[in-house]
Parts: C-alpha cells; sequence; structure tokens
C-alpha cells in the first residue's frame, strides 16, 4: 500500500456561545516575577471556518504579541510548517491531524472549529441531473479522506462503485478550472468554489450534510505548546468564541470584515457558511470532554477510513488525540 503524503490534503486553495476571552495581563506578562510564555504561531489557509479566528485579530479580541496567525497557501504548507517548527499549531481538518500523526507528528486537538453539515457537496455539469447519471462519468477529487467520504457516500446512494466511475484527482486550487473546462463531469469540493460554480449553472447532487459529523475542522497543536504557552491558547480559543458570537449577532458588520480573505463580496460571505455548523464552548465541551468524547469514536472511524482508502498505511492511534483542558 501507498503511503499517503503530506502533500495531499482537503483544503488546498489559498488552501452560538459569545465566550469571554481568557487571556494573560500585558502587564503581567511584560513585569513581574511570571515568565513570559513563547511566541504563539498558528498557520492557516483560506476556508470559511478558520475564518473567524481571523475576524477576532482584527477586532483586537487577542493580544497580537502573544498570538501570531500565519497564512499559508494550503494545508500542506501547514503540516511543512509544524514539522519544521516554524509554528506551534495549526488549522486543519481531522483527517488531516489523523495523516500528520500516522507520519510522526504527535499533533493535539484542543478545539472544534467548524463541523462541515452541507458545505462540503458534490457537483454535476448541467446536463447530469441525478447521481445515477454518473455512471462512467470523470469525477474530480481531492485524494484525502475527505474526499474518499464524500464520494463513497455519494456513489453509495447511487447503488454505483469506483469501478463504475472514472476517478480524476485534483488539488482545490484546480477544482474551478477544471470543472468549468469541462475536463471532469462531476466535483468533489467545497467553498469557495461551490459558491462560484453555482454561479455558473452547475448542479449540486449530493452534500455532507448527508453524512454529519463525518468532516470536521479543528484547531491542533504540538503537545510541548500546550505545556509552554497555556495562556496564549486559551486566549485564541475564547477569542475565536467571542467572534462567533460577533458574526452571529453582527453579520452584515462582520461579513465586510470577512469579505477580503474569502474573495468574496460582503453580501456573500453569510452563504459561504451555509453548511457549515460553528459549535459554540458548550458544544466544544460536550465533543470533547469525559471519558469517552464523542470525536472519539468519529476519529477511529475516520482512521479506518483512510486506512481502507490507502490513505495510511496502518488505523492510526487516537489515544491522546483530544485535549479539552484549554477550553
Amino acid at each position: 500500500m501507498q503511503k499517503k503524503s503530506l502533500s495531499s490534503s482537503r483544503r488546498n486553495f489559498l488552501g452560538l456561545s459569545g465566550a469571554l476571552m481568557v487571556s494573560a495581563s500585558p502587564l503581567g506578562m511584560l513585569f513581574g516575577c511570571t515568565q513570559k510564555e513563547p511566541l504563539l504561531r498558528v498557520a492557516s489557509h483560506v476556508w470559511p471556518g478558520y475564518e473567524l479566528i481571523y475576524l477576532a485579530r482584527e477586532q483586537q479580541y487577542f493580544l497580537t504579541d502573544a498570538i501570531r496567525l500565519i497564512e499559508v497557501p494550503s494545508a500542506t504548507a501547514c503540516l511543512q510548517s509544524l514539522a519544521a517548527g516554524t509554528v506551534e499549531g495549526a488549522m486543519l481538518t481531522l483527517d488531516e491531524v489523523l495523516t500528520a500523526r500516522s507520519e510522526g507528528l504527535d499533533l493535539k486537538v484542543v478545539c472544534v472549529l467548524d463541523v462541515s453539515l452541507g458545505a462540503d457537496v458534490l457537483m454535476t455539469q448541467a446536463s447530469i441531473t441525478q447521481l445515477s447519471d454518473l455512471k462512467g462519468k470523470r469525477i474530480g477529487v481531492e485524494k484525502s479522506a475527505v474526499g474518499a467520504v464524500m464520494l463513497d457516500a455519494a456513489l453509495h446512494k447511487a447503488q454505483l462503485t469506483m469501478a463504475d466511475i472514472e476517478t480524476v484527482y485534483l488539488t482545490f486550487n484546480r477544482h474551478e478550472e477544471a470543472f468549468l473546462n469541462k475536463e471532469v463531469d462531476a466535483l468533489v469540493t467545497f467553498e469557495p468554489v461551490k459558491s462560484q460554480l453555482n454561479k455558473e449553472g452547475a448542479n449540486l447532487l449530493f452534500d455532507s450534510s448527508e453524512i454529519p459529523g463525518r468532516i470536521i475542522d479543528v484547531l491542533a497543536v504540538l503537545p510541548s505548546v500546550i505545556q509552554q504557552s497555556p495562556k496564549a491558547i486559551k486566549q485564541l480559543i475564547a477569542s475565536h468564541f467571542k467572534a462567533r458570537d460577533y458574526f452571529v449577532k453582527n453579520p452584515a458588520a462582520a461579513s465586510v470584515i470577512l469579505a477580503k480573505r474569502l474573495q468574496l463580496t460582503p453580501a456573500e460571505v453569510p452563504a459561504s457558511f451555509i453548511g457549515v455548523e460553528l459549535p459554540d464552548l458548550k458544544q466544544n465541551q460536550k465533543m470533547l470532554m469525559g471519558e469517552n468524547p464523542p470525536l472519539v469514536a468519529s476519529a477511529r472511524d475516520l482512521a479506518n477510513i483512510m486506512h481502507k482508502a490507502n490513505l495510511i498505511q496502518e488505523p492510526v492511534s487516537t489515544d491522546g488525540l483530544f485535549d479539552a483542558s484549554l477550553l
């Protein structure tokens, strides 16, 4: 079996409880006997579920001398930066975290940022109006766990198998171009391509709302950072929840800020979050806390799917994967 390299990822394009912000006092960090924590650097690429942390930065919800957001073009770049030690954390899909762990990068999930409930989709050319029409057709998809999960579920619903289609592996930066040039008949993709293809008349025949809880985005950090920079991690997580609350209560104002990074107009921003559930603090606690957190079972199932799809050589251990101590 071929081992999946870190170059495969779901999002390679550029890539609601308002918790009080938990932060270390700037004076306490700079003066007195308390030693200042190391700078917490967190990498990410553009995806609606990650953007609330950038909204928090613009709203000055966290201290930029304690936390620095590093913008990179892809999840691959996030993982490479973590492996090189140039960042201490990253925003990733759960399957990307599992891939990293399978390759020796021991990441820990400290917060769930979003759950896909329709944001990941299978879209088809206008001439294809039902899933059964996919037989014999070319379907573009990223070579990733999310792509494998979505394609498998869509084919199962259509009562088709992988042998019934032609799989065309595409990195996310090629999704829109390949579809518009009709290099593929159908495409497994997500925002912002979903909205862009919708404008071009593409049909949406399947989405992740039909497989709830299978596609999750998280904030993951290196284990050493939990000991070295706990205040910064707490501050970042709390700022995410505070920005979430601001977005829910002030969508128009928040959309103006979010539009630039999403490469959408402010009016288009709310639609990009359709199908993206943004768990609040209480939901995070429910998913991550307790003797048998619900996400542990989801992670095990995902690891098994990845193994069967030859995305990882062996089912990766989920022991110690989640740490809710900083929520």
